[in-house]
């Protein structure tokens, strides 16, 4: 996975945490980086029995195009950055925003995090979490309030297949910030059980002493707290070396929620924590059909609660390059009638 952002698409709603996002990103995270400032003006998705409604809508929204273009084409001047595109597009905010990032071949989305949240948000009804659902690129999420270079980079390692891309992505940011990196893999707490096994040796021999077929055959339920820590001790250093990752400043094993574990871990720390996690797609049934990415319990919950950024890498080869089903099937919502095709300026 690549670790260098070279082209970052960044939407931009005018909302206080939307310019503060991209303040952060052209001054922290990437200052020599392209990038696209994207506007999406929301078109309504109406019922059948007002699509003859729909074209007067999409007529008086057209007449808001030039202000709101002269708007981000000026917010954009204000940026340090020499090498900032804008452009306006109309629909579904998150679609188009996936849509735009597929066309341009951008490499990161970046998003702004308001501080205003309904309970809704919970159960993936914001932006970024539908967003999420249909990109193939990595998605940064930018809590309103943050300004400050972070003083530590969180690693998520969550033991699913592809989960080592994660950690060159926050070794990268690490450096580039000279920032603390802290490796941290959470046990569920479902994974947990009393041991129901009695033997003379310590569990820790025990767990040494093991080959592959003895350790599979006690089951989870025949591990205690002290076995599965050294197990996912072990699979941790594992992931790392095989990431390519010489080594991190700390690794970290905890047992619980695992996303209340990672916002916890990014509280420890009075300044700034960046979580670096990874999320991965389903596919059907169908062969060569893959259904719209997942945003999972723990991804909405940290998305929820982190009080830093937050980076979601899709953790399948080549998942950048795959268009998901879900923005093939909504094209409609990316564009409007030929009429309205003014609405596309910049990009």
């Amino acid at each position: 996975m690549n670790t260098q952002f070279r082209k970052i698409v960044i939407g931009i709603d005018f909302s206080d945490a939307s310019l503060a996002g991209a303040r952060w990103v052209s001054t922290h995270l990437a200052p020599r980086a392209e990038l696209l400032l994207v506007h999406v003006v929301p078109l309504p998705r109406p019922p059948i029995y007002l699509h003859d409604h729909l074209g007067s809508t999409i007529h008086q929204r057209s007449t808001l195009v030039p202000r709101l273009y002269t708007a981000l084409r000026g917010f954009a001047d204000l940026l340090s950055s020499d090498r900032v595109q804008v452009g306006i597009r109309t629909g579904v905010p998150w679609s188009a925003l996936a849509r735009v990032a597929d066309e341009v071949k951008a490499d990161l989305i970046c998003v702004g995090r308001g501080n205003k949240r309904r309970g809704s948000s919970r159960f993936g009804a914001t932006t970024p979490q539908r967003l999420l659902g249909v990109s193939g690129v990595p998605v940064l999420v930018i809590p309103q309030g943050v300004v400050t270079k972070p003083t530590r980079v969180l690693a998520a390692l969550s033991g699913r297949p592809g989960g080592e891309r994660v950690m060159p992505v926050a070794k990268s940011l690490a450096s580039a910030w000279g920032s603390q990196l802290e490796a941290i893999h959470v046990v569920e707490a479902d994974v947990r059980h009393d041991s129901r096994i009695s033997m003379g040796a310590s569990r820790t021999d025990l767990i040494g002493a093991l080959s592959a077929d003895d350790g599979r055959s006690i089951g989870i339920d025949g591990l205690d707290e002290s076995d599965l820590r050294t197990l996912a001790s072990q699979w941790l250093a594992s992931t790392i070396s095989a990431s390519g990752v010489t080594a991190s400043d700390q690794t970290s094993i905890r047992i619980g929620d695992a996303g209340q574990e990672l916002i916890t871990a990014a509280r420890n720390e009075p300044g700034p924590s960046v979580v670096v996690m990874g999320r991965v797609g389903e596919t059907l049934p169908i062969p060569s059909v893959r259904a719209q990415y997942r945003c999972g319990s723990t991804t909405r919950m940290v998305l929820w609660a982190a009080p830093g950024p937050i980076l979601v890498l899709p953790l399948e080869s080549g998942a950048a390059q795959a268009l998901p089903l879900a923005m093939k099937t909504r094209q409609s919502d990316m564009h409007v009638p030929t009429r309205a095709e003014p609405l596309a300026l910049g990009l």
